[in-house]
């Protein structure tokens, strides 16, 4: 009797939360994006990985497609609240711009890039995603330019040296020598030491 018992129990979703709301599986969407991709975010597997019901779900969102706007929203207020956070310390230029690349070269957060890279192919397609690509990517431009500004280049040329970084920031994040830790570091100290 135990043992069946034990075998009902086993084959169980995980045990049902009383109180869930609408961050709960926006978190549990953003996991499943990183994991899996954009085809991972939805609604049952969602509601069975929170152990709760689809039902749950539709108390938050009227549809997946909701919860999508609700993933481009919240990661578009945080990649913009992460760059003001990381730039407005008041330190020296290059320096910010140091630590800035130190957060990529020495190992990338593959969580994070991941929901980067799946949220910026999706804007290729999802006027929603791209509007929150364009807000992240033109907060950590013209961030990223006033330190630029503040080593003293020109306007243009702060906005082009701007656009360098993040070129290199994601390129070398992309690229399969991941391991080179070293060759990543030097890349970067030549680019900021001409900057």
């Amino acid at each position: 009797m135990a043992a069946t018992a034990e075998k009902r129990k086993a084959g169980r979703p995980p045990a049902r939360r009383d109180r869930l709301d609408a961050t709960a599986f926006v978190e549990a969407g953003f996991e499943a994006l990183a994991r899996d991709g954009i085809e991972a975010v939805r609604v049952e597997p969602l509601a069975a990985a929170l152990g709760v019901t689809k039902g749950s779900f539709y108390w938050h969102f009227a549809d997946r497609d909701a919860l999508l706007a609700a993933l481009f929203d919240r990661w578009a207020k945080g990649r913009v609240a992460a760059i003001r956070a990381e730039t407005d310390n008041g330190a020296d230029p290059r320096a910010t711009l140091y630590r800035l690349i130190e957060l990529y070269a020495r190992g990338p957060n593959t969580r994070g890039l991941a929901i980067e890279l799946a949220i910026r192919g999706l804007a290729r397609g999802d006027a929603r995603a791209a509007a929150a690509v364009n807000a992240v990517d033109g907060e950590r431009l013209a961030r990223v330019a006033a330190l630029f500004g503040g080593l003293g280049h020109k306007a243009a040329d702060a906005e082009a040296c701007a656009f360098l970084f993040y070129a290199f920031v994601f390129g070398q994040s992309l690229i399969a020598r991941r391991s080179d830790v070293a060759l990543r570091t030097a890349a970067a100290d030549l680019f900021l030491r001409r900057a």
